[in-house]
């Protein structure tokens, strides 16, 4: 046998025993994976609409707002301890953050106020785009508007410092979400 094929079998081993050890540790790691992101997303849920105990999946079709370059993924009802609609959380794929998609849930209750929005994946720079995640007081700005307010970054929202994409970005879902919102449940319809 030349060198050549040992080294090709050899090398082919290799690969092989190492794919089957990735393969092992995806089978081993996915459902606890899968089981902490839900957990993620149930407390996101609850973190934008407190007066809800249990959350239902509502039948949508992903509406893209092209105009508002965002998209609604997916509306959860939110229903308290006696089953009574709350209010809803709407899942929003905004484009165009400096560094790309992001992704929130917005709680809206059965007024139509915003009472929270968590964001769930967003990928921007550290201490600059990621301060919409972690600085206390901005998201609040939107909080306890009515389904009517469009916001206008520079007018009724004030954009993060050095963070114009990620502030218009989020602003743009907003809107998106309350959008879809006023078009499906604002005064009851459903």
């Amino acid at each position: 046998m030349s060198k050549e094929v040992k080294n090709t079998l050899i090398m082919t081993a290799i690969a092989l025993v190492f794919g089957l050890i990735l393969g092992i540790v995806h089978e081993v790691t996915a459902e606890p994976i899968r089981i902490q992101n839900e957990k993620t997303l149930n407390e996101a849920y609850q973190a934008v609409l407190s007066d809800a105990e249990t959350f239902e999946d509502t039948e949508i079709d992903a509406e893209e707002n092209e105009e508002l370059n965002a998209c609604v993924d997916s509306v959860l009802t939110g229903l308290d301890a006696d089953g009574e609609e709350v209010g809803y959380v709407i899942n929003v794929t905004s484009h165009g953050g400096y560094g790309g998609d992001i992704t929130f849930s917005m709680g809206v209750d059965s007024s139509g106020s915003i009472e929270g929005i968590s964001i769930t994946d967003i990928d921007e720079t550290p201490g600059l785009g990621m301060k919409a995640k972690t600085d206390d007081e901005w998201l609040p700005q939107f909080y306890g508007e009515d389904s009517e307010t469009e916001f206008v970054l520079g007018d009724n929202i004030e954009a993060i410092t050095s963070a114009t994409f990620t502030s218009r970005c989020i602003t743009r879902g907003v809107n998106a979400g309350m959008a879809y919102y006023n078009e499906n449940y604002a005064g009851g319809e459903e």
